[in-house]
This record gives structure tokens, C-alpha cells and sequence, in this order.
């Protein structure tokens, strides 16, 4: 079971909250083959490597390509996901909060109640925890209540696939966050799916090339499978990596969700005791990077690194010059973005732009960009709250 995006990140957005309440071709001509290898960072030394050739571009060309990509999301946030007025505010209307459990979705849950009472729509929590059967008896309590909408997130879409299949005949409108291969079941405008995390994946990619390590990149990509996402930014990574540079070398290795804020550090020093040569790390969840820099310290260890969501501590990472880079992912106006988007499924509002294609507010955050107190998390945008107001034609 997974949230959308880490949990670290709860304590450092209290603020938010309140604010909210009242509101990721080198080389010269010829050709040449780039490695990419899959492992626990274990069994680094002992994983089939497989080889891949391509023609190659020229760095120029290449470079200018990967700077084009990452240049809207440096120095500034990416748009506002939402530039559509909502026709008329639903009225009378209920909306189901499925909890996963996890601190990440009750943060999700009081940044969508706050929307909520904004709008002035009642917000129900429904809480699910982490095992398959409660999912199943929260998902039956939400089919029995037939609220006007639902919005989920976290859950495997294999676990209540079924029961997703009875709220869609009674066409109540579900909104989902952080599931991957939602469209595949009918979803629309799924936040944080699949083409967010290849967003995010192709983002970081470009970075590291543009910004960081260039031809000489010999990178590692810490993937954590529990989390699904890491596994999808990793493929696009890589993929990305791959075409922008076929003579850098990446490999994709395995740190375990259990391992997160205990054993990860130790794992990451040992991977790159083994592989001596790499020079940056790639994080599917910045999570992975929590106590690192002293692990890599008190090891004699100095790379660069690059990683999804950067949370409170990461922040201070970023700042204290420990942390290259986080691409920030905004959950205050993607929280908000679910109860619009579920208002919208209501009155069968038809959902446009970045909404419509599930794209989050991201931006790379370095330590130039870490101008605000890293304890209170990062919005692109801190004047969400009234900007949702003027698009509901409500007061904030």
C-alpha cells in the first residue's frame, strides 16, 4: 500500500493547512552503447548488464534538447493545473474521502476538507487502512452511501477494482491520486498516475544530463518497488537517459520500502562501496535520501543527487548544500485539484489541461530556490486557497 507521494512531508505542511483553512547525443560522431543495469544494491557486482546500441547525437543538440525540457520547471513552478471556471458550485453535494491509512493521506484528507468547506460541499472521511479486506469494507460503506463523488488514493487499483466497477454504474464521479494505471479503468483525469510519474522521470533524466554529470554521467537510479511509482519514473529515467545520451550509463537498483528512514543509508553507502565509478543518484522518492548525507560522510563518499518530492528534511538537504536537487511535487493544489475535479464530475463539468492530463505542480528546487523555511514543505503557489475560490466563484 502506498500514498501518493511520501509521508515525510506531513509535519512540514501544517502551516499550509492553516493557510488553507482561512484562507526529472554525447560523444563525437560514430556510435556508441550505454549499460543499464537492474539490482538490490546487494547484488550490485553480480546483475546481468545488457547493452543497447544507438546512433549518436551530438551534444550539442542533445544538451540544448535536455535543457528545453527541464527549462519550465527551474526558477519557477510549473502552471496552475486549473484555468477553467467551474460552471456552478454543487450544491447540496456530498464527497467521500476514501483514507488510505498512511500520515500522506490524512494530510491529503485535511487539505481536501479545507477545499471542501471552501466550496462549501460536504466532505466525508471514509477510513480504509492499509490491508486488503478493510479497502474492500470501506469501498462497500462508500457504495452504500451514494455520495455525490469519491475521491481515492493510495490504494492498489487490483484491491477495489470491483468496487470501483458499482460506484462507475451508479455514475458517481471517482477521483484518484497516486494509482497507477488508473486511466486503464475507466479514470479520468487520474492525478499522479502513470503519465505524471514518466513526467517526472523524463524531468529528472534531463537534469542530470543538463545540470549535473553530462557525458560523464554513470548514474544509479534507487528504485523502491512497494512504491509503484519509482518503478515508473525509473523505466522513464532511464528510457529518457538512454536517448538523450547513449554513452552514459545508468543502472536501476532496489531499496525496500522497510528500509526508508532506517537501513537506507547503510544500503546506499554499500551500493556505491561497490560501484565506485557511479557519480550521481537518482531517487524515485526522495524518502530514500533521509539521513544519507551523513551515512555518505562519515564514508568518505561525495555524489550528486536528484529525487522526487523533496519533504522537510530533504529541503534542509537542498539548503545545507547535502542534497543537489529535489523536483518539488505540490499536494496543497493537488489536493485541492481532487475536490475540483470531483465538483466538476458532479455537474458534469468536462475537465481540461494540466487536470485533465493528471500533471501536478512540480519544480526543480536547489539551493538557490530554498528561500522560504524548508520545516513548513513547498507550494508553488501559497496563494492556492484564493486562487480555487475565484475559479469556484466562491469566497475564500
Amino acid at each position: 500500500m502506498r500514498a501518493s507521494r511520501p509521508t515525510a512531508v506531513l509535519a512540514g505542511l501544517c502551516v499550509v493547512l492553516l493557510l488553507a483553512a482561512g484562507l526529472t547525443a554525447c560523444g563525437g560522431g560514430g556510435s556508441s552503447s550505454s549499460a543499464t543495469t537492474e539490482s538490490t544494491p546487494s547484488e550490485a557486482n553480480t546483475s546481468e548488464t545488457t547493452e543497447s546500441s544507438k546512433p549518436t547525437e551530438a551534444s550539442g543538440g542533445a544538451m540544448a534538447e535536455a535543457k528545453e525540457t527541464i527549462s519550465g520547471f527551474i526558477g519557477q513552478p510549473s502552471p496552475f493545473p486549473v484555468t477553467e471556471k467551474l460552471k456552478e458550485v454543487p450544491k447540496g453535494a456530498t464527497i467521500d474521502y476514501v483514507d488510505c491509512g498512511t500520515p500522506f493521506c490524512a494530510l491529503t484528507w485535511e487539505l481536501a476538507d479545507a477545499a471542501g468547506k471552501t466550496l462549501g460541499v460536504k466532505m466525508q472521511r471514509v477510513k480504509a487502512g492499509e490491508a486488503a479486506s478493510t479497502v474492500t469494507a470501506a469501498f462497500d460503506t462508500v457504495i452504500a452511501q451514494e455520495p455525490s463523488a469519491v475521491i481515492a488514493g493510495g490504494f492498489p487499483m487490483e484491491i477495489w477494482a470491483n468496487k470501483l466497477k458499482e460506484l462507475q454504474a451508479k455514475n458517481i464521479p471517482v477521483v484518484t491520486t497516486g494509482i497507477a494505471d488508473a486511466e486503464e479503468y475507466g479514470i479520468e483525469g487520474a492525478q499522479a498516475s502513470n503519465r505524471s510519474s514518466e513526467l517526472e522521470g523524463e524531468l529528472m533524466a534531463a537534469y542530470t544530463f543538463a545540470e549535473m554529470t553530462g557525458e560523464e554521467t554513470n548514474a544509479v537510479f534507487y528504485e523502491t518497488p512497494e512504491l509503484s511509482f519509482t518503478t515508473i519514473i525509473a523505466e522513464s529515467y532511464v528510457s529518457e537517459l538512454e536517448k538523450l545520451c547513449p554513452s552514459c550509463s545508468v543502472r536501476v537498483a532496489k531499496i525496500g520500502v522497510e528500509e526508508l528512514g532506517s537501513k537506507a543509508p547503510d544500503t546506499i553507502v554499500s551500493d556505491l562501496q561497490a560501484n565506485p565509478d557511479t557519480n550521481v543518484a537518482a531517487l524515485g522518492s526522495s524518502e530514500v535520501w533521509e539521513g544519507t548525507p551523513s551515512a555518505l560522510q562519515a564514508a568518505g563518499i561525495e555524489i550528486e543527487a536528484v529525487g522526487s518530492g523533496p519533504a522537510p528534511t530533504e529541503l534542509q538537504y537542498i539548503k545545507e548544500g547535502k542534497y543537489t536537487a529535489g523536483l518539488g511535487f505540490d499536494e496543497p493544489v493537488l489536493a485541492w485539484s481532487l475536490v475540483d475535479e470531483a465538483a466538476r464530475g458532479i455537474i458534469g463539468q468536462k475537465l481540461t489541461g494540466l487536470e485533465a492530463e493528471g500533471i501536478p505542480v512540480l519544480q526543480f528546487l536547489r539551493e538557490e530556490d530554498i528561500t522560504f523555511d524548508p520545516s513548513k514543505g513547498w507550494t508553488g503557489y501559497p496563494e492556492f486557497a484564493e486562487k480555487f475560490a475565484e475559479l469556484w466563484g466562491v469566497k475564500g
